[in-house]
């Protein structure tokens, strides 16, 4: 549900969301300041860092839903069989999970990184006109 819950509001209402919490007298700051994290309000709007958090929070469950897909139809036999034959949670990781969950890695990257190529809203909002994103130069 948190995953979808995004896509019920538009994208630009996002965008604009997270340039009220990115700015200077915003929530990130204001939480940052309370917790004695920081001593000055460092500028987060209009950076990098910026853009980063708005592409991920804008594409993340297009990421999410199809490894989610992939994982669910895992058969948890073969994790049980690597486990019986003492292989360690990290390698059954990496020899079991990742292999079988390939397609919905590679569905989610595709799902992802397509869009973001020619991604315009997002780096001239939050990250200003200095973003060297490939959607920005066409």
């Amino acid at each position: 549900m948190l995953t979808v819950l995004p896509f019920w509001t538009s994208l630009l209402i996002r965008v604009y969301a997270w340039m009220n919490i990115l700015q200077r007298d915003g929530l990130l700051n204001d939480v940052l300041m309370a917790l004695s994290i920081v001593k000055e309000r460092p500028p987060w709007l209009a950076t990098d860092t910026a853009v980063y958090i708005g592409i991920v929070y804008s594409y993340l469950p297009f990421m999410v839903l199809p490894l989610y897909a992939t994982l669910e139809k895992l058969d948890e036999s073969l994790l049980e069989a690597a486990a019986d034959l003492g292989c360690p949670r990290w390698k059954r990781f990496w020899l079991v999970t990742l292999p079988l969950s390939s397609s919905g890695v590679v569905a989610g990257v595709l799902l992802c990184f397509i869009p973001i190529v020619g991604e315009f809203v997002i780096p001239d909002l939050l990250g200003g006109s200095r973003s060297p994103m490939i959607g920005q130069t066409i």
